[in-house]
């Protein structure tokens, strides 16, 4: 067993920008979380100090956001003089902070969380968590385990279809919320691209032909997509979804088309045509 391991696997650290209100810092408060959670915020957001008057000095950690678009892969020659850069430096910022920290893995959660929910084997329903400790052990499980097995990438999913209880056993083979990533540089997958950045981490975890884990007995509930001030919206409202779509299509075209699904234009990846596949060794093939 590893000594602290709560300390060194489960950490949680919320990447939020322009959102001093925090939904996700709200939530953790309203249940009494025990564990250790952190805000991570660039030095170029003008809404620190509210962060701050918010939840605190200790709580937030500010990162160096001017050096680390140096070094940022936005997949794109836009700068960023007139675009955001999106979440992909708070994002590797964030895997810098928990390494230095002497973390094994941490936890990279979104700002917009409401609630956090499990399947419950009593009712056949998905129940929400009210209690801070039952979720750390929750979370601390999924840790474990993905530190266990070298996952690059382990989560649970939003609260949609997908964590439906007929699903409840289920996973996906990426995560796209709710992120526990390594802390060590032998398995982290940096982040890349402006927009979708989730959608191509999958991407490149599995092109280096590793596995993420989207559990379906957890979940999470956000705020309503692209309606809440802060973050990326704003952006998205000018330029559209499209452009989102195509950073995706962009780092994979072999497997990713544009399409429209929810009103909107939206990625559609094949991921089974990139996935890991592990076959019964009746499949193999001896040579001499």
């Amino acid at each position: 067993m590893i000594d602290n391991a709560l300390e060194k696997l489960n950490t949680i650290y919320i990447i939020s920008k322009g959102r001093p209100q925090c939904h996700t810092a709200r939530t953790l408060t309203k249940m009494k979380y025990p564990g250790q959670w952190y805000i991570v915020c660039g030095n170029n957001d003008n809404t620190i100090d509210e962060y701050r008057k918010n939840w605190g000095d200790d709580r937030v950690l500010v990162f160096d956001w001017y050096e680390e678009i140096k070094h940022t892969d936005t997949l794109d020659n836009f700068g960023f003089v007139d675009n955001p850069s999106g979440a992909v430096p708070a994002r590797n910022a964030t895997h810098d902070i928990s390494r230095n920290r002497g973390e094994l893995r941490h936890w990279q959660l979104d700002d917009d969380y409401n609630t956090f929910a499990c399947y419950d084997p009593e009712t056949g329903k998905n129940k929400v968590i009210k209690d801070g400790k039952i979720l750390q052990q929750k979370m601390f499980q999924i840790a474990l385990f993905a530190y266990n097995t070298s996952i690059p990438n382990a989560g649970f999913t939003l609260s949609t279809i997908e964590a439906a209880p007929d699903n409840r056993y289920n996973f996906a083979k990426r995560v796209f919320n709710a992120h526990c990533l390594p802390s060590t540089d032998d398995l982290f997958v940096r982040w890349r691209g402006r927009l979708n950045d989730d959608v191509i981490n999958a991407q490149d975890i599995m092109r280096k032909g590793k596995i993420g884990m989207q559990i379906r007995f957890d979940s999470t509930a956000t705020t309503p997509t692209q309606q809440e001030a802060g973050g990326l919206t704003e952006y998205y409202k000018a330029v559209g979804t499209v452009r989102k779509t195509a950073y995706a299509v962009m780092n994979a075209p072999d497997i990713t088309k544009l399409v429209i699904r929810f009103g909107r234009y939206h990625h559609k990846v094949d991921w089974k045509a990139v996935a890991v596949k592990i076959l019964d060794t009746k499949y193999r093939k001896y040579s001499k």
